[in-house]
């Protein structure tokens, strides 16, 4: 067990690194729900310093207000290895956490951003928003495989109930691997890996793409796919950058059942 001392707030930020892998500055303000980044500050400095997190900070001319990402380091895994929101197996990754690529980070980001843009919804809609990251899942039995970015749920007053299945498809992630992922859903629909161990309906798949390119033919090829296969699944497509730019609105998503 680690002799390093840390505060409940100092804990609380590792369990959002964990669960979100990569964060940067704004997003653990967030999380803390703290208007002023000036109470956050030290806190990090301080785990930094001990080396139970890592920093990654670069400013250029036109990034210079570009603020610092963090990942749990090697010191992280003694510390939360115990804890009960934390899987020792998944905790494992930490040793490599500081040789992901730019582009594993960046996708990382974008789901934390993610989470934000839904609640931020939630909250105008006077709906409750509940997201659980991949990490989130890596303990759940009959989950797909591979395990998607995130699985929303989303309730608004007495209304039902409605669930999501979440990925982010990555500019690098070429066109076959895309469409193999499309196939995943529907082999693990068709093995009812869902219905025989849950009450609830087949939740919806959400993807959101990199370019118009990747979603425009994946409407085709998913409109396709779904008459072949004769599988009733629900997808529903946007654009990343929309969501950059815009958050969640009724317009987002488009969608194929």
């Amino acid at each position: 067990m680690t002799t390093e001392s840390i505060t409940n707030k100092q804990l609380e930020i590792l369990i959002f690194l964990y669960r979100f892998r990569f964060l940067n500055r704004i997003h653990i303000q967030k999380f803390l729900n703290h208007k002023n980044h000036s109470r956050i500050t030290p806190w990090l400095k301080d785990l930094t310093n001990k080396q139970i997190i890592s920093r990654i900070y670069t400013q250029t001319l036109e990034n210079i207000n570009k603020p610092a990402i963090y990942y749990l380091a090697n010191k992280a895994r003694h510390i939360l290895k115990d804890h009960e929101k934390c899987n020792p197996e998944a905790l494992n990754r930490v040793y490599r956490e500081k040789h992901r690529s730019e582009t594993f980070r960046n996708h990382w980001l974008f789901i934390a951003d993610l989470y934000f843009h839904f609640q931020d919804t939630a909250l105008k809609q006077n709906s409750t928003c509940n997201f659980y990251a991949a990490t989130d899942l890596s303990t759940v039995a009959y989950a797909p495989l591979p395990l998607p970015d995130a699985f929303l749920t989303i309730t608004e007053g007495q209304k039902p109930t409605k669930r999501y299945f979440l990925d982010v498809l990555d500019e690098t992630l070429p066109m076959f691997a895309i469409k193999k992922r499309i196939s995943q859903y529907c082999r693990y629909y068709q093995a009812n890996y869902w219905q025989d161990h849950n009450k609830h309906p087949f939740p919806k798949i959400l993807l959101v793409c990199s370019s118009a390119r990747v979603k425009n033919s994946l409407l085709r090829f998913i409109s396709k796919t779904l008459e072949e296969e004769e599988v009733e699944l629900s997808f529903f497509l946007s654009l990343k950058s929309n969501i950059s730019e815009h958050g969640i609105q009724a317009n987002t998503w488009e969608s194929i059942d």
